[in-house]
């Protein structure tokens, strides 16, 4: 099943400045590169006659079906997280379409929601609202997130007791809890303390085997060779490789060795 159908989505960021208009803000972007070359960093740069934007996702098409795990990969700003946040519905094409079938689940900010003064009970409850979880789904979830994060009394004590492993963990246990048919990843989850990893990985693996598709932005060749069956490279936003992890690496290489 064809779980995610991108169509010549085009993704902008408008550029509102007062001196947007100015003879010297106009001949700045006159000098700045325009074109899918190796020269700058971010989305390309553009201008009509009454706005300045940046373009960050440009006639971006593909779908993704059901069982894949699929990488994305390029410099910083070349359209990765705002291809996840699209995705999301965070960000609305500005032409296009992005139709993605089945619950999709965001996983860009572990810590998300965190008020210091509330308990670790509380926050599965506000962490659950913000993955959009119902009151049911959460009671049922609850005893399990506590089992695995293995706070103790902690639990219902203010979070700003916690050590940054005890919150890692108990992020980590709630987030995981959920199954979704997309996961969405910036960079792969951590876990925390050293004692703590190998558990995680192995609840890690489970989660996402329960998912039917997954994309995750990264940076590693480790976490797309580990996590990924298919991945795509992206420069300035435009999508320049779609197909196997290896022969991407390759083209995501040969993109930085161009920069040089």
């Amino acid at each position: 099943m064809e779980r995610v159908i991108a169509d010549m989505v085009n993704v902008e960021y408008p550029v509102f400045d007062a001196s947007s208009q100015s003879l010297r803000h106009m001949l700045f972007l006159n000098h700045i590169p325009r074109s899918s070359g190796s020269v700058h960093v971010g989305g390309t740069l553009e201008r009509t006659k009454h706005r300045s934007f940046v373009r960050a996702l440009k006639d971006v098409s593909f779908t993704i079906k059901d069982g894949e795990r699929v990488g994305l990969i390029g410099h910083n700003g070349s359209g990765k997280t705002t291809l996840l946040r699209t995705l999301a519905g965070i960000y609305e094409p500005a032409t296009g379409t992005m139709e993605t079938r089945g619950r999709v689940m965001p996983l860009f900010n572990l810590t998300e929601g965190m008020s210091p003064d509330a308990t670790g009970r509380e926050l599965i409850m506000i962490r659950s609202v913000l993955l959009g979880l119902s009151e049911a789904e959460t009671e049922e979830i609850t005893p399990e997130v506590m089992e695995f994060a293995q706070l103790g009394d902690y639990i219902d004590l203010p979070v700003r007791t916690y050590s940054t492993g005890m919150l890692v963990r108990l992020a980590f246990a709630i987030t995981t809890a959920v199954t979704s048919e997309i996961l969405l990843f910036d960079e792969l989850i951590g876990a925390g303390d050293a004692t703590f990893v190998d558990k995680a990985q192995a609840r890690l693996q489970k989660f996402v085997e329960k998912s039917s598709v997954m994309v995750v932005a990264t940076h590693s060749a480790d976490i797309m060779k580990k996590w990924c069956n298919r991945a795509m490279v992206f420069e300035h936003g435009n999508m320049m490789y779609d197909g196997t992890v290896d022969n991407a690496l390759a083209e995501y290489k040969k993109l930085v060795e161009a920069a040089k």
